[in-house]
């Protein structure tokens, strides 16, 4: 299990991040990671871009 402010890379494109959300939505848990690099690829938001993971999805550095 990940915590707030973790730092993690997403597994599918290398990215890594700051977990700076997470939730529980029929019993998964979900991720909101902020990528630590300026406009990287893909995702959403503004210039430092977020990304939807599962734990399945990222791994601790």
């Amino acid at each position: 299990m990940f915590e707030l402010y973790d730092k993690v890379k997403i597994k599918s494109n290398s990215i890594v991040g700051t977990i700076i959300d997470k939730s529980n939505i029929n019993g998964k848990t979900n991720y909101v990671v902020e990528s630590d690099t300026k406009g990287t690829a893909v995702g959403y938001g503004g210039e430092w871009k977020l990304y939807d993971c599962n734990e399945n999805e990222i791994e601790k550095m």
